[in-house]
C-alpha cells in the first residue's frame, strides 16, 4: 500500500478488489457499502498513471452519500426507508512522480481526480468531480518501509450543498516478511466536508503476498474511529501484471 511507484522497469497491471464496509456514520441508522474496483495502472520507478473503474451497491436509508475511494461516505437528507441501490461508481484518475531520491528516501508529488459519474439520485455519488493534490514520502530500510501523505481535497458542490474543500493525511509502516509476503498498517485522516459532522479517521491493516512473478494477492481489515468513517471495513484486491 505504499503511496510511490514501485517498479524498476516499465509495468502494466490491473487490479481487481471487491470492498465491504459498513457504519452509522452518525446518523440512527447503518448503511452498507460493497466497493469493486477494476484499476488499469502503468508505473515506472519514477511515474504511476493509474484509471479507477468502480461498481458500488449501497444498502440505507439513503441519509448518506457515497463517495467511493475519494470521498469517502457524506450525509444527505434524512429517511427511515432502508433500500439498496447499485451501479457505476466514480471513476478516478490519479498520478504520481518521484521527484527525489536518496539513501532509502524518496519524495513524490501525486494528484487525483474523482469523476462524478455515479447516480447522484441513488446517493451512489454526490455527481460533482473532486480534485485532490498531495504530497508523498516514503523510506525503507531493512525490511521496513515507512510511508506518508499530505493533501489538499477540492469538493464539488452538489445542488443545495455547500461542501468545505478539506485537508487529509496517512502514515504506514510495511514489514517484509520474507522475498514474497509483507504485513503492515496504515492510519488515514481527513477533515470534515460539512459543519457538525465528524472527519475521517481509520486504521487500515494489511497482509500481502506473492502468488507467482506477476500476481499480487492482498488482503486488508479496516477499523473506523469517527462519524465520518465506516465502523468497520473488509477487502482484498489481487493484481495482474505484465
Amino acid at each position: 500500500m505504499s503511496p510511490l511507484p514501485a517498479a524498476t522497469a516499465a509495468e502494466t497491471s490491473v487490479t481487481l478488489g471487491a470492498e465491504y464496509t459498513s457504519g452509522d456514520y452518525g446518523t440512527s441508522s447503518d448503511t452498507s457499502m460493497w466497493y469493486f474496483p477494476a484499476t488499469l495502472r502503468y508505473e515506472t520507478d519514477r511515474y504511476m498513471l493509474a484509471l479507477t473503474v468502480p461498481y458500488v451497491v449501497v444498502e440505507g436509508t439513503g441519509n448518506v452519500v457515497a463517495g467511493g475511494g475519494m470521498g469517502g461516505m457524506r450525509t444527505a437528507t434524512t429517511n427511515l426507508t432502508s433500500r439498496t441501490e447499485s451501479g457505476l461508481g466514480d471513476i478516478e484518475l490519479s498520478g504520481s512522480h518521484v521527484i527525489a531520491q536518496d539513501a532509502g528516501w524518496r519524495l513524490g508529488v501525486g494528484g487525483l481526480i474523482k469523476f462524478g459519474t455515479a447516480d447522484e439520485q441513488d446517493n451512489l455519488s454526490t455527481g460533482e468531480d473532486d480534485v485532490a493534490v498531495q504530497l508523498e514520502a516514503e523510506n525503507t530500510s531493512g525490511n521496513n518501509t515507512l510511508f506518508g501523505t499530505a493533501g489538499y481535497k477540492i469538493l464539488g458542490d452538489p445542488p443545495g450543498i455547500d461542501y468545505d474543500n478539506v485537508f487529509y493525511g496517512s502514515v504506514g509502516l510495511s514489514y517484509r516478511l520474507d522475498t514474497s509476503r509483507s504485513m503492515g498498517a496504515e492510519w488515514y485522516a481527513q477533515e470534515a466536508p460539512l459543519a457538525g459532522v465528524e472527519g475521517k479517521s481509520e486504521l487500515t491493516l494489511f497482509l500481502s503476498g506473492k502468488q507467482g512473478p506477476k500476481t499480487r494477492l492482498t488482503g486488508y481489515l479496516i477499523a473506523g474511529f469517527a462519524d465520518g468513517s465506516p465502523d468497520w471495513g473488509a477487502g482484498i484486491t489481487l493484481k495482474l501484471s505484465q
